[in-house]
């Protein structure tokens, strides 16, 4: 009797599925729900307050299955960071790209939409102008980098201004870090004092403050030391 060699089967093994869904559908929606969780609670009761335990709660999710997406609390504080810091760019992308409003008026409604994207929702705000801060060294220099980010995008605005004669030529770098680090403590002066601000009249004032340096900005002179007209007057006006 001549044997026969078994039929190789040509089907593909059957992907498991929940409710619809497969095993890769089912991390994302964990991910999602974890980075919801974190935006929610760190951006409430705060970073040091919330216990891995009190996240997975939050979002429906094991321990295990937290382990599966994020090394520990602080990897899943990067990511919520990350996530707004991306969204906010988006906004500030968005709306630099109105080219029918004139350029200064452009990057003066572009802070304003920033800075009310992080106060609208107050938990933005404070996670990333207030719980990111002090957590790590790794965690500051993700804080750096994104300080970076947004000075680079004023100063290459800063650099069209000087070529279209709004303000004068110069290196734009460090004002344009500077205007950061304000419109950060401004937020974070909103979120931790009564300033008696909503958080639309919280972004009109930053972007006054922008015009108020835009203005300054115009009347500036390079001067080699400090004796020029400026300094002279604010001395004669103290003594």
């Amino acid at each position: 009797m001549k044997e026969t060699e078994p039929k190789s089967s040509s089907r593909k093994p059957r992907r498991r599925v929940y409710r619809g869904l497969s095993a890769e559908q089912l991390r994302t929606q964990r991910y999602q729900r974890l980075i919801a969780a974190g935006t929610d609670l760190f951006g409430e009761r705060g970073y040091a307050a919330t216990p891995i335990e009190a996240v997975c709660s939050h979002a429906k999710v094991s321990t295990r299955h937290f382990y599966e997406q994020f090394e520990g609390r602080e990897s899943i504080l990067h990511a919520v960071h990350a996530e707004l810091v991306q969204r906010m760019d988006q906004i500030v992308r968005a709306s630099l790209s109105e080219t029918g409003t004139p350029l200064t008026q452009r990057v003066a409604d572009t802070i304003e939409a920033a800075v009310y994207f992080l106060l609208d929702d107050p938990r933005r705000g404070r996670i990333i102008c207030i719980e990111a801060v002090g957590v790590s060294e790794v965690m500051e220099k993700k804080r750096r980098e994104t300080t970076h980010q947004l000075a680079e995008i004023i100063r290459r605005y800063a650099e069209l201004m000087a070529e279209n004669g709004v303000i004068p030529a110069r290196d734009y770098h460090l004002p344009s870090v500077a205007l950061v680090g304000m419109f950060n403590e401004l937020i974070a002066e909103w979120l931790t004092e009564n300033t008696g601000l909503s958080a639309a009249e919280m972004a009109r004032e930053a972007k006054i403050l922008f015009r108020a340096m835009i203005f300054g900005a115009q009347h500036y002179e390079a001067t080699q030391s400090g004796d020029d007209d400026f300094d002279t007057a604010a001395t004669g006006a103290a003594g």
